[in-house]
């Protein structure tokens, strides 16, 4: 069966990427148009680079000492615009491959030429001549925005007549040279025209449409609500014509971006700024050409070198060490949705209210929220109608929980004991649920009443990617109306239920039938490839010693079975620590919440069970009742943060209940992660004797089962009468 795949939603890759860096020639400040939305502000016709600047910065690259060299390079000429001064384009890439030879430079055999031109003198005999002479080497896109009175806005000659009659012209013969590829702006006046001008340029023959907003404060009340609309029905167009697997690319759909920064992106940054260098006419060097001052008006421009002097590397130190950490404020380092947000160095350095580096511009904020949630949309449906799962890049979103009803199934250690008739959603208020999930970007998961199986598969749901937890018994009417994303909840004593060829489950089982859960469990793994395990109501009662023997021969059955076929049977408890490396509990209340049938939220299910008045908001206002936030997150448990039971539930409900507070743990669950940490590592260790890759970092042995003893142990406090023991 061949393999469920899609196109668009993908990015291309870059020539060498990872393995080049990138040389610019600004070879004039001269162009034959005057766009409206075009970055370079202060075009001049007097500013043309002489061949003798360009020459003697190429006998710098290859020469210096100071300089580190890729194994590739990128020619990249710009204006204004570049082919005004094509011939003097063409004498410097021929210096460029006689220096590198005389050199024997690895340059010579590893360099592209890359182009960007508005298409107006595309057809003259001295360009083309120039591509001819070039042809392999040479990357070449000409910027057409779309239809003509999307192009005709924006892209305008200098007395203001629109330019698409005359790039059109030319089309026919730059898609015949090169791989059709163009990139599209779009501003706030042009944002009605997104759909129609895509879907043109791919009927036109332009495959490929990279495409942007300004980045520069242009956006007015009410666009992002434009720019969505306008994506979703582009998304629609792409579904119903099937389109998703064609030939066709447009880069406002990608699948790599709406998550959260993790701690290794903290210290990137998205801009190439001082990972480039660009020259300028006048000799001076650039971190990149936006900083040259025929782009800048409000701060002075800032190079970091010249051809007499060659580069000031203190002046590129700044650019060297620019990071989102450094960059952006907590409200973009803490977005659900950061990743992807893109920017410009050189405009943040603009309009930064001081001449720095270390700011970022905010302006496409609200257009950055609408691309994720048409990306949501897009892969939604993609899932719904194909069965095409989109690929997952870096950290999950948060997670909504909606309880369809106050008699729901448990789903995690807090075992819902509501009995009887309870309020309960109906479809409009799923679908209100569901719309708050996408425009706070969160994952919806609806959890279904534990007795009865009523819900009424509206076909408005397929806009959204929903988990369904239900209770095992109901599985196959879940099928039947055409649930996808089922996760089956079983229970101790009632394992018997057919799993219709779902492979991760929900395992309930009460404390005191511990002794029960090793048969259950492998019974389980019979039919199914994950366990996420609960066990309910533990207390100061519970059996270690048992539990530890239960786990060991659960541990037994998963290592035969990984001897016997190579296959790795998986359960939260154990077998998480092979494949994580830091806390993935519950999160409620800082990446989890529960919206009640009530269409109230709440911190964990717990919470609306047992104290309906607390809740933080509704899905109206969202979250408007202040909580200590600080306190949900696991930097902020003494015991928490200096643990390394990555598997840990740590149940606020739990913790709340025995200690009086959400992040301190009592000692039972303590011992009890601990207890499925010793068992885990003896795990690892039979693994490891057959793959020595397994594991990231080895799963180290705890000196105590309560982590409170490593605490005490870095405090120098008098520890008065309170005594712990391991």
């Amino acid at each position: 069966m061949q393999k469920k795949e899609y196109r668009v939603g993908t990015t291309t890759a870059t020539w060498r990427e990872g393995d080049s860096q990138t040389i610019t020639f600004i070879v004039t400040h001269d162009c034959n148009l005057r766009c409206k939305y075009c970055y370079i502000t202060h075009k001049s016709s007097d500013k043309r680079m002489d061949f003798n600047v360009a020459k003697n910065f190429i006998d710098y690259i290859l020469e210096s000492d100071s300089i580190k060299h890729s194994n590739a390079v990128i020619l990249e000429f710009i204006g204004g615009e570049p082919l005004i001064e094509v011939e003097l384009i063409d004498k410097i890439c021929d210096y460029f491959k006689i220096k590198s030879f005389e050199a024997d430079h690895q340059w010579l055999w590893n360099y592209r030429i890359s182009i960007s031109t508005n298409g107006v003198n595309y057809s003259d005999e001295d360009v083309q001549n120039f591509i001819k002479k070039n042809y392999t080497k040479i990357s070449l896109g000409m910027t057409v925005d779309g239809t003509k009175e999307k192009h005709d806005l924006q892209r305008v000659f200098i007395d203001g007549s629109g330019s698409f009659d005359t790039i059109n012209q030319n089309i026919d013969l730059w898609i015949s040279q090169f791989p059709p590829s163009t990139k599209v702006t779009f501003a706030s006046d042009d944002l009605k025209y997104l759909k129609d001008s895509v879907i043109y340029l791919w009927n036109r023959g332009v495959h490929t449409v990279n495409s942007n907003v300004v980045f520069e404060d242009v956006w007015k009340e009410g666009d992002e609500e434009i720019f969505e609309n306008q994506l979703f029905e582009l998304a629609d167009y792409i579904i119903d014509n099937q389109l998703h697997n064609s030939e066709y690319l447009c880069s406002f759909f990608d699948d790599s971006i709406g998550y959260p920064y993790d701690e290794n992106e903290m210290d990137k940054t998205h801009c190439g700024a001082g990972k480039m260098m660009a020259l300028s006419p006048d000799g001076k060097i650039y971190p990149c050409l936006r900083y040259c001052d025929y782009s800048l008006n409000n701060h002075e421009e800032w190079s970091v070198g010249d051809i007499e002097n060659g580069i000031d590397m203190e002046k590129v130190r700044p650019f060297m060490l620019a990071s989102y950490r450094l960059q952006s404020d907590s409200e973009c380092l803490n977005c659900p949705i950061a990743s992807g947000c893109a920017f410009c160095q050189g405009l943040n350095y603009d309009v930064a209210d001081t001449p720095t580096n270390f700011h970022r511009a905010k302006y496409i904020c609200k257009m950055h929220k609408a691309r994720v949630r048409a990306n949501d949309y897009y892969f939604t449906k993609l899932y719904n109608i194909y069965g095409i799962q989109k690929k997952e890049y870096g950290i999950k979103r948060r997670n909504i929980y909606i309880l369809l009803s106050g008699d729901y199934v448990s789903y995690c250690e807090f075992n819902n004991q509501s009995i009887g008739k309870e309020k309960e959603m109906d479809t409009e208020a799923v679908l209100r649920s569901l719309k708050y999930c996408r425009n706070n970007f969160f994952n919806p998961i609806i959890v279904h009443n534990k007795n009865k199986f009523d819900f009424k598969n509206d076909k408005r749901y397929m806009d959204y990617n929903i988990i369904h937890i239900l209770p095992a018994k109901h599985i196959n009417e879940a099928i039947n109306i055409g649930l996808k994303n089922i996760v089956p909840v079983y229970e101790s004593g009632s394992l018997n239920y057919d799993t219709y060829g779902i492979e991760n489950i929900i395992f309930n089982i009460e404390s005191k039938n511990i002794g029960k859960l090793s048969e259950s469990v492998i019974e389980l793994f019979k039919r199914v490839q994950r366990i996420d395990l609960n066990i309910h109501n533990i207390d100061k009662s519970f059996d270690e010693n048992l539990y530890k023997q239960q786990l060991e021969q659960i541990n037994n059955y998963i290592e035969q079975l990984y001897k016997d076929k190579g296959i790795i049977k998986e359960i939260n408890v154990l077998t998480d620590l092979l494949f994580i490396n830091k806390h993935e509990n519950c999160m409620a209340g800082e990446k989890t919440f529960v919206i009640s049938p009530e269409e109230k939220l709440y911190t964990c299910c717990a919470v609306y069970s047992n104290e309906k008045d607390s809740n933080i908001g509704d899905i109206i206002n969202g979250i408007t009742v202040k909580y200590d936030k600080r306190l949900y997150k696991v930097e902020n448990s003494n015991l928490c943060r200096i643990c390394d039971c990555y598997q840990c539930k740590n149940c606020i409900n739990t913790n709340k209940k025995f200690t009086r507070e959400v992040n301190v743990s009592p000692s039972f669950v303590c011992r009890k992660s601990h207890i499925e940490k010793l068992v885990s590592k003896n795990l690892y260790d039979r693994f490891h004797q057959f793959n020595k890759n397994i594991l990231i970092e080895k799963i180290k042995t705890p000196n105590n089962l309560d982590p409170i003893q490593k605490f005490l142990s870095l405090s120098e406090d008098d520890l008065g009468y309170y005594k712990y023991k391991n």
